[in-house]
């Protein structure tokens, strides 16, 4: 007998038939699962990065990595939390966990940048950082990670990749920081900074994808600027916005919106907070000055059988 899996009227990355039977957050390290079950369809999404906090423009965090298969069941799991938020000048975010159930591993998304020390990138598909940039010089976001599966990386943002790099921070007259990277998970955007007073400011916006990075920050160091300072928005997601990046007239920070998660939308910044990433691994959104940045979304597990 010979089956069609497009008789399935609303296609899913899950076998037709299956049940979601368990959904595990961060924090659950043990599962049961009934003795007569012998194999599992696990979807696994790691946390999201944070964004970088600087004494100018920080990054946009990275979003958590996506992945689904078959494994044999198992009793024991790994679900990972978003990465913490930072405040104050000049530091780096951090990543996400990575979420891993038998054969079926997901690694978190990278930090966003907010010093001149590079972060690491992303692990097992999990999406590259922003980068950062202050009065003169520009940083280059992160990489992303290499699937599990064997799926590229990609080394910047301006690469598609199985999870996308990160947006290069930008500075000058015409500021134009760097987007995050598209790919199933977003990378974080760059930070930007103006440096003549009139003129505005803004930050990358987080890279899309199935989840999304979060938006880079944005500053004015120029002499009592007036120029609109806002930062980037949060990448969207396959299904939920990413959220918006804060800014005005005369305050000289804009922090950036979260990226859209799996399962939820990102997070609004507000004054010089950066937005939180979606539940299921949006990348937080970066900020600035002594602001805080966002967290990183945190990750899910999903169990079907």
């Amino acid at each position: 007998m010979s089956a069609n899996i497009y008789n399935n009227p609303s296609f899913s990355d899950t076998p037709f038939g299956l049940k979601l039977q368990q959904t595990i957050s961060p924090g659950t390290t043990s599962v049961t699962i009934p003795s007569n079950i012998k194999r599992v369809y696990a979807v696994c999404i790691g946390g999201g990065g944070s964004g970088g906090s600087s004494a100018q423009a920080g990054g946009g965090g990275g979003a958590g990595g996506f992945s689904a298969g078959w494994t044999y069941a198992a009793n024991t799991c790994t679900v990972g939390s978003g990465g913490a938020t930072v405040t104050g000048g000049a530091s780096n975010g951090n990543p996400g966990g990575a979420t891993i159930y038998g054969m079926v591993i997901a690694g978190g998304g990278a930090a966003g940048r907010g010093t001149s020390t590079a972060v690491a990138a992303g692990i097992m598909g999990g999406a590259g950082g922003g980068g950062s940039v202050d009065t003169t010089t520009a940083r280059a976001g992160g990489a992303s990670g290499i699937s599990y599966t064997g799926a590229p990386s990609a080394n910047s943002g301006t690469n598609v990749g199985y999870g996308g790099g990160g947006g290069i921070g930008n500075s000058g007259a015409t500021a134009a920081p760097g987007a995050g990277g598209a790919g199933v998970s977003g990378g974080g955007g760059g930070g930007g900074n103006s440096t003549t007073a009139a003129n505005n400011a803004t930050g990358g916006a987080g890279g899309q994808g199935l989840i999304g990075g979060g938006g880079g920050s944005a500053f004015n160091s120029g002499t009592s600027p007036t120029g609109i300072t806002t930062g980037g928005a949060g990448g969207a997601g396959d299904k939920f916005a990413g959220g918006t990046g804060s800014g005005s007239g005369t305050n000289t920070v804009g922090a950036g919106g979260g990226g859209g998660g799996f399962i939820a939308v990102g997070g609004n910044a507000s004054g010089n907070t950066g937005g939180t990433g979606g539940d299921g691994g949006g990348g937080g959104g970066g900020a600035n000055n002594s602001g805080t940045s966002g967290a990183g979304g945190n990750g899910v597990l999903y169990l079907y059988y």
